[in-house]
């Protein structure tokens, strides 16, 4: 049994960042990998305003500036960004490569079920190769 599956989040506090952000969100299955995504860490989750607007629907690339942006949360926050716009910033593209974004093992596994979640639909229907 693939215990991630059986236990996808990366904490209690993610499960419920999940339950605050992600429930309207529901039909879209893009949108909640990217929440999925951005409440892995808890930094993403204490600065999730300064990440994404909800209101409008933005992305605030500038963030990734911020004193508070881990190597870690700059990664996550990435593959959220690029899965949910194809953003990819030109001053860490090296960042964006697979092997830069799956490579820590304290969120790998939670990040491979974003993907599955982004991609949850195509799955489905037997659209993946």
């Amino acid at each position: 049994m693939n215990t991630a599956m059986t236990n996808p989040w990366s904490s209690q506090a993610h499960a419920e960042f999940i339950g605050n952000y992600g429930f309207w969100h529901k039909g879209n299955q893009k949108k909640v990998a990217f929440i999925y995504l951005l409440g892995i860490l808890r930094v993403t989750r204490e600065h999730i305003r300064e990440i994404y607007d909800f209101e409008t629907d933005e992305i605030h690339p500038e963030c990734l500036t911020r004193p508070w942006v881990t190597p870690l949360a700059r990664r996550t926050i990435m593959l959220a960004y690029n899965l949910y716009t194809n953003w990819i910033p030109p001053e860490y593209p090296e960042d964006c490569s697979p092997s830069a974004l799956f490579d820590n093992p304290q969120v790998h596994k939670y990040m491979v079920i974003g993907l599955q979640k982004f991609y949850a639909e195509d799955l489905d229907n037997g659209s993946h190769h």
